[in-house]
């Protein structure tokens, strides 16, 4: 349940002028499960053991796709992920990441 504020807070972000860039591995896992909900896309968790490799395998996933594809909102999250310098885990673990990724909530 508490993940779900998660998602409230990244599209919070995604729409302020100029978009807030400050977010962390949740926001950017989050962030990652509403661009891949939208074009109706699943990321798969083997092999991804560090939060670096989910922004690696979304970025790969997007390339393929298609970028000019995605929607205002979710071209704006996926440029977000794309700057963020992915952070050392402390207060989540790669269950919080997958969960929130797959939006499993």
């Amino acid at each position: 349940m508490i993940h779900n504020i998660v998602y409230d807070a990244v599209k919070k972000k995604a729409l302020t002028n100029p978009p807030n860039d400050y977010i962390g591995n949740v926001e950017m896992a989050a962030g990652i499960g509403l661009v891949l909900k939208e074009i109706n896309l699943e990321m798969e968790f083997n092999d991804i053991n560090e939060p670096s490799d989910v922004k690696e395998k979304f970025l790969n996933i997007i390339k393929e796709y298609g970028e000019d594809k995605l929607s205002g909102q979710s071209k704006i999250i996926y440029e977000k992920v794309v700057k963020y310098k992915v952070k050392k885990m402390v207060n989540e673990t790669m269950e919080d990441i997958e969960i929130l990724v797959k939006m499993n909530c």
